[in-house]
C-alpha cells in the first residue's frame, strides 16, 4: 500500500464539500484548522468506526506542506491511569481532502494499492465537486441545529465551592500545588449536532475546531489548547492556565490581557504546569532536549483570553510518539502538580467519569506522528443528552466564586449557541 496525492489549485466551500461527501456518514470527521495559529490546513472525511489504535504502515515518500497522514481520527479519552493509553473513540481513515487555507489549495490523499485506483478515486471526486452549491445552507434549512432548553450541572454550585474548599485543604497539607476540579453540564437536546458546529465555528473560531461523528457518538469542538504533536522525533505540548473574558470595549479588552499577563496567580499555575510537563516529557524525549519555547504568552479567543506556554522534546533513539503521548497522558493542564496526586484526589472529588473531556481530539498516523487537541470547549451529543466539561485549576490563592465564576464563562460559547440555559 502506498500514500498518492493530487493537489487542485482552486478552491471549493468546504462546508458544502464536508456535507455533500461526508455527512450522511456514520463515521465522518473535519478537523477545522483555519484559525490554527501554525498549521493551517483543514482535514474532511469518513472512515470505518474504530475503538482500538492498530495501523497498518504504508509507504510514504511524498513531500507534501502538511502533515497530516490517514491512519487514526478521533478522541483518545482521559485514563484512568496515568500513562495508560486508555480508552479511544474513532475512525480508521484511508483517504482525506485537506484544504490548504494559505494557498488556497486542495490536496487529494489516500492509501491505495495502486495510483490507477488512486486516480479513479480522485476523478470521482472532481466530477462531484462540480456539482456543489448550497449544500451547508440547505442542510442547515432541513436540519436546525441542536438547542437544549436546560442544563444541569452534575454539581451545584455549593457543592462545587465545597469542593474547591477540599481542594484548598490538600495543597495546605502539600499534596498537591495546584489541581484542576472539573464537573460536567448536561441536558436533552433536540436538533442536528452537525448544523450546530456550522453556527458554533462561524461564531467562536479556535485553532482546534473539530466535528467528529463515531459510534453514535458526536464531537463538537471549539479547543484552543494543544495537547500534543509529534512530527519525527519532535513532541510539542502547549498548556493553557489562566483566562479572562473578552470585552467589546477595546480599551477593557487591553486591560484584561495585561491584567491575566501580570496576574501572580495565573502565572504560578501555569509555571506549576510548565514544569510538570517537562518532567512528564522527560520519560521519552533526551533531557539536554527539553526547553520551553515559549512561556505565559497570552492568546486571545472569540470569547476569552488564555494564558499559554510551549514546551517541546526530541524522542530517544529508543522512543516512538505513542511513548510520548502516554507520558503525557492526561494532561498536566487537566489534572495538576503533582500529577499522580492530583489524579488519586480528584477520583474522589469528582462526580462521573470524564471520560473523552479532558483527552486528546485529532489524529494519529501509524508511525505515531499526531496532532492532539486537549478536549475542553467541546459538546458531546449521545442519542437524545448533550454534555459539557467545565473546569478550572485550584491554587491556595483561589477564590472560590472567582473559579466558579470561570467555569461559567468557559462554558459560554456552547451553551449560547445551544440557546440553554443552566441551572446553577
Amino acid at each position: 500500500m502506498r500514500l498518492f496525492h493530487e493537489r487542485l489549485a482552486g478552491w471549493t466551500s468546504i462546508s458544502d464539500t464536508f456535507i455533500s461527501f461526508f455527512a450522511n456518514q456514520p463515521g465522518c470527521f473535519w478537523l477545522d484548522r483555519e484559525h490554527h495559529p501554525t498549521e493551517r490546513f483543514s482535514v474532511i472525511g469518513a472512515g470505518s468506526i474504530i475503538d482500538s489504535i492498530s495501523l497498518t504502515s504504508f509507504d510514504d515518500d511524498l513531500e507534501l506542506p502538511f502533515r497530516f497522514r490517514p491512519g487514526f481520527v478521533g478522541v483518545v479519552h482521559y485514563p484512568e491511569l496515568a500513562g495508560a493509553l486508555g480508552v479511544v473513540e474513532g475512525l480508521l481513515v484511508d483517504r482525506a481532502f485537506v484544504y490548504d487555507h494559505d494557498a488556497r489549495a486542495m490536496y487529494f490523499v489516500g492509501v491505495f494499492e495502486d495510483k490507477m485506483q488512486f486516480q479513479t478515486w480522485f476523478h470521482a471526486a472532481l466530477l462531484r465537486l462540480a456539482l456543489l452549491g448550497g449544500d451547508a445552507a440547505s442542510h442547515a434549512l432541513n436540519f436546525p441545529a441542536a438547542t437544549a432548553a436546560n442544563l444541569s450541572p452534575l454539581v451545584q454550585k455549593t457543592d462545587y465551592l465545597e469542593n474547591i474548599k477540599r481542594c484548598q485543604e490538600h495543597i495546605a497539607k502539600g499534596d498537591v500545588y495546584q489541581i484542576c476540579l472539573t464537573t460536567k453540564i448536561e441536558g436533552d437536546f433536540v436538533g442536528d449536532p452537525l448544523s450546530y458546529f456550522l453556527r458554533l465555528r462561524k461564531a467562536n473560531p479556535a485553532p482546534y475546531t473539530t466535528f467528529i461523528r463515531a459510534a453514535g457518538v458526536t464531537y463538537v469542538s471549539i479547543s484552543p489548547e494543544r495537547f500534543i504533536t509529534v512530527h519525527g522525533s519532535r513532541v510539542l505540548s502547549s498548556p493553557i492556565k489562566g483566562t479572562r473574558p473578552r470585552s467589546e470595549d477595546p480599551a477593557r479588552d487591553q486591560e484584561l490581557i495585561e491584567e491575566l499577563g501580570t496576574d501572580a496567580k495565573e502565572r504560578a499555575e501555569n509555571l506549576m504546569i510548565v514544569d510538570l510537563i517537562r518532567n512528564d516529557l522527560s520519560i521519552a524525549c533526551e533531557p539536554a532536549s527539553i526547553r520551553v519555547e515559549s512561556l505565559l504568552a497570552v492568546k486571545s479567543y472569540s470569547t476569552l483570553h488564555q494564558l499559554v506556554s510551549d514546551v517541546s522534546g526530541e524522542l530517544r533513539v529508543d522512543k516512538s510518539g505513542l511513548d510520548a503521548l502516554l507520558a503525557l497522558l492526561p494532561g498536566g493542564s487537566m489534572t495538576g502538580a503533582p500529577k499522580l496526586s492530583a489524579i488519586e484526589i480528584l477520583s474522589n472529588l469528582e462526580v462521573g467519569a470524564r471520560a473523552g473531556y479532558s483527552g486528546g481530539i485529532g489524529w494519529i498516523d501509524a508511525n505515531w506522528n499526531m496532532d492532539l487537541g486537549m478536549v475542553i470547549r467541546t459538546a458531546v451529543f449521545s442519542k437524545d443528552r448533550v454534555s459539557i466539561g467545565i473546569g478550572g485549576g485550584i491554587t491556595s490563592d483561589s477564590i472560590p466564586e472567582a473559579e466558579h465564576e470561570e467555569i461559567v464563562l468557559k462554558s459560554n460559547a456552547l451553551v449560547r449557541t445551544l440557546g440553554a440555559q443552566v441551572s446553577w
